[in-house]
């Protein structure tokens, strides 16, 4: 193999990206423009390349799936403290959203363990139990987002049954100088403040990275409006204090390369929840401190055409909260039963085999463990816990002209223990589980085939069928206590089973050299559905509140949707895009509508592009609008259903449209950038409910707010 082969396959397996939902295989970080970013020529919009396979590179418009990037200035656009929320511009991905400071992503109607967030392509365990626990990430400190839609069970078993979001740190630097970045940012309806940097050098095979962000705000504020919710104007107990720090090192030669990463995400949040005495309702507290550390190693030996690579990631989660206490004073419980103390330490391992083409076919196999402890120190909510997974899987690809085919198949082995000892007594007494089902094993095969035609030179048909799984949580099987996040009683159900899916998609995609366009139609049959069900009983909380209980259950459910995209860039100067995301969710065993099933929605966008002035280049002036439809809540196992029913809020949202307006500039001089930014979010402060927001009971989404943001670059 060549010294100039090896260096391009040292960058591109060095990053392990997503694959298209049809084949599950892995895909590099991009090698061009983001979609929807003007192009340098201002009059054409540039493809996005991804690579489909560990080996061969491809462009998005290519392969089998829809795959979406942020990077550059158009995540610098969309960016926040919240995942969901940064991804939340994307068609058919929602943001499941509790105020400013925490958003999960909602892919194709699945959200929490059922969309599986990685980090530089590895592993990670957030503890995303319950509706309010976000990904331990900070999107500043990512280099590029990419979201895959529909099973990727192939290359990530467990938990990727809706969806892939690939969280990318910057590559390691080789034979760069010294390279950076500061930025500021401040957030009007909530006094957010944020700091970061990010810097980075390398020589000829020696590289290193570093990052950091902290955001620290006050309370959120929502419009003023008193028969519309329970708490408006400032909202109590919704403020936060977040940072994150990022380090990674690389050495890169002939024979192959090794890169050592670690991450640090540390978050001390208030949530807000309302607690009833007598006739009268109040604001109380849930104080959180979070902790995520994160080690990776990656390694790849090469050996002529064939590449070994040895992956291995180890996170430590730590998650403390208190039922009625903000975080400020939420020490004052720690050690007893209403603080919360849930641990987890995890490593995951892959070994894989790269090979080159064999015959029609060039792809990868591999092998895949993980061993996962979760321990509780003190509290109520999950017990103490142990989970062991092996899993095999191949990968493998044919380019045949104005054809790509994709395949991949995979066997998992999923082991979860409940020990019976004394930190998990209580949930033993309690009778929510016992020695007769403390121990549970789940073996599942999974698969995907899929394939891409080039009808013309501009119109491609992609299609897939792909069959996902996800084994029960810990918490699906055996919680038992008070959950704050969906104010309720949560109990397990030790008897549940995998999950799997069939999933199909079919898409017809235009790509020219001013506009870009994609009709997506998909359909997804999931067996044993794990949804939470009242049980009709109620629950003195700790605070001496009255809680309904939830307990999991299980049943067969069918996705389906439409989703469509286009972007257009008309003249030099001006640009527009549009996405549309129709989407219906059925129990199809007891004839009602699924759960936490986003509502149908349009975003419009405009944007006008200046000429380049002395000072100011690259400007965008844009102008946003998303419309969302009503949606009804789909009955007592809808999570704060009972709100309904109350005049604090609601679970079921009217219909509402949301404009934003934003302004991007560059100002250059010598080699140096200062990116500015200003926007204005919910410019015309609409007072509205998201059906995704999880404060909807007792509260309105954030009014009008004014962001000015800063980076300058080096």
């Amino acid at each position: 193999m060549s010294v100039l082969r090896k260096k391009v396959l040292a960058q591109a397996i060095a990053v392990v990206m997503i694959q298209a939902a049809a084949s599950n295989a892995a895909v590099l970080a991009a090698q061009a423009e983001p979609s929807g970013q003007v192009a340098s020529s201002q009059t054409e919009l540039a493809p996005v390349t991804v690579s489909a396979s560990p080996i061969h590179p491809h462009q998005a418009f290519d392969v089998p799936s829809q795959i979406n990037g942020l990077d550059g200035d158009h995540k610098r656009a969309e960016q926040s403290g919240s995942l969901g929320d940064t991804l939340d511009g994307i068609a058919g991905v929602n943001n499941l959203g509790t105020g400013a400071q925490s958003g999960k992503p909602v892919i194709r109607g699945m959200s929490g363990n059922r969309v599986k967030v990685l980090s530089n392509g590895q592993a990670t365990d957030f503890q995303t139990y319950g509706v309010r626990h976000p990904a331990n990430i900070d999107p500043f400190l990512a280099e590029r987002l990419e979201v895959v839609r529909g099973p990727q069970s192939v290359l990530y078993g467990s938990e990727a049954l809706g969806g892939v979001v690939n969280v990318l740190s910057p590559a390691i630097p080789y034979e760069r100088d010294t390279h950076g970045e500061v930025m500021g940012e401040y957030n009007s309806q909530n006094r957010e403040k944020v700091a970061g940097a990010k810097l980075g050098a390398g020589g000829d095979n020696f590289g290193i990275t570093a990052g950091y962000v902290q955001r620290k705000a006050d309370n959120m504020t929502v419009p003023d409006e008193k028969d519309r919710a329970l708490l408006t104007g400032e909202v109590p107990h919704t403020n936060y204090d977040n940072r994150s720090t990022h380090i990674g090192l690389g050495y890169d030669d002939d024979w192959g390369y090794v890169e050592l990463r670690h991450t640090q995400w540390i978050a001390k949040q208030n949530f807000v929840g309302i607690h009833k005495e007598g006739d009268h309702f109040h604001a109380e507290a849930t104080g959180q401190r979070l902790q995520n550390d994160e080690t990776q190693l990656k390694t790849g030996l090469y050996l002529d055409d064939w590449t070994l690579k040895a992956d291995w990631s180890h996170t430590q989660n730590r998650r403390e909260s208190a039922h009625d206490l903000p975080y400020e004073t939420m020490a004052a419980d720690k050690g007893t039963d209403d603080y919360l103390d849930l641990r987890v330490k995890r490593d995951d391992v892959t070994l894989a085999l790269a090979h080159p083409k064999l015959g029609d076919f060039e792809g990868e196999v591999g092998v895949s463990l993980t061993e996962k402890a979760q321990t509780l120190k003190s509290g109520h909510l999950a017990p103490g816990a142990d989970v062991s997974q092996q899993a095999v899987y191949l990968f493998e690809e044919a380019d045949y002209d104005r054809w790509l085919v994709q395949f991949g198949a995979r066997y998992d082995r999923h082991e979860v223990k409940a020990p019976i000892n004394e930190a998990n007594h209580h949930f033993v007494e309690d009778g929510f589980f016992d020695d007769s089902n403390n121990e549970r094993t789940f073996e599942v095969f999974s698969g995907s085939v899929g394939a891409t035609y080039q009808l013309a030179d501009n119109w491609a048909l992609a299609g897939s069928l792909a069959r996902g799984y996800r084994a029960p949580s810990i918490f699906e099987l055996y919680a038992g206590g008070e959950h704050g996040g969906v104010q309720a009683f949560q109990i397990g159900n030790p008897d549940l089973k995998e999950e799997t899916s069939i999933n199909t998609d079919l898409s017809l995609r235009w790509q020219g050299e001013q506009a870009q366009a994609s009709a997506t139609v998909y359909q997804n049959w999931v067996d044993n559905y794990i949804y939470l069900e009242r049980t009709g009983n109620t629950v003195t909380g700790e605070s001496g509140n009255s809680l309904d209980e939830m307990q999991a259950q299980q049943t067969d459910a069918q996705i389906r949707g439409l989703e469509l995209a286009y972007q257009q860039q008309f003249t030099q100067h001006w640009s527009a895009d549009a996405a549309l995301e129709i989407i219906d969710g059925r129990d199809t065993d007891n004839s009602r509508d699924l759960p936490l099933i986003p509502a149908n929605n349009l975003r419009l966008g405009g944007k006008f592009h200046p000429a380049d002035g002395d000072a100011l280049k690259n400007q965008t002036l844009s102008l946003g609008v998303k419309l969302v439809a009503a949606k009804d809540a789909a009955g007592q196992y809808e999570p704060f259903s009972q709100f309904d029913d109350s005049a604090t809020g609601t679970a079921s949202t009217d219909a509402y449209s949301v404009w934003d307006l934003g302004y991007q500039a560059d100002v250059k001089w010598d080699k140096r950038t200062l990116k500015l930014g200003a926007k204005v979010e919910n410019l015309f402060d609409t007072a509205y409910v998201d059906f995704l927001n999880t404060y909807k009971g007792y509260s309105l989404n954030p009014g009008r707010n004014f962001q000015l943001n800063a980076a300058l670059q080096f």
